[in-house]
């Protein structure tokens, strides 16, 4: 497993584990948890279908390979989400503003890990760590 994916999994993992466990007590507040839960899972393998993307940017070794590749992941998130959100939008009796206003944060989340991943490992690769220098004491005799 690659070691870009794994805090998205964690994301993921503690999220759907948290809508089990709490479930009945978001309900009760007016959240529809099945909502909720694809809404994670969708975003979740968006986001990991966009980290590959972004991964692929980092290995560009042309600029334009590397701005295609990460426009090209959040036009990925963009539209398929906007297509899922119409989806709901159109079959759903009743919207649940509090679900989908949950799977707006969870979008938010998981791109916050996704972007910050790709802007730390660029910011390491276009500026290596400084070096330390050497500390040259003299012994004294």
């Amino acid at each position: 497993m690659n070691k870009k994916f794994i805090p998205l999994i964690i994301v993921f993992v503690l999220l759907s584990a948290l809508l089990l466990l709490f479930g009945k007590q978001l309900e009760a507040k007016g959240f529809d948890t099945d909502v909720i839960l694809i809404g994670n899972v969708a975003i979740f393998g968006i986001s990991i279908l966009a980290q590959w993307m972004y991964a692929a940017a980092l290995n560009s070794s042309k600029s334009y390979g590397f701005v295609r590749q990460v426009y090209g992941g959040f036009i990925l998130k963009f539209f398929a989400l906007l297509v899922l959100a119409m989806v709901y939008f159109y079959f759903a009796k009743e919207i649940n503003k509090p679900a989908v206003f949950t799977c707006m944060v969870i979008y938010l989340i998981y791109n916050f890990l996704g972007t910050s991943q790709v802007v730390r490992k660029q910011a390491k690769a276009t500026h290596p760590a400084p070096q330390q220098p050497h500390s040259h004491k003299k012994k004294h005799h």
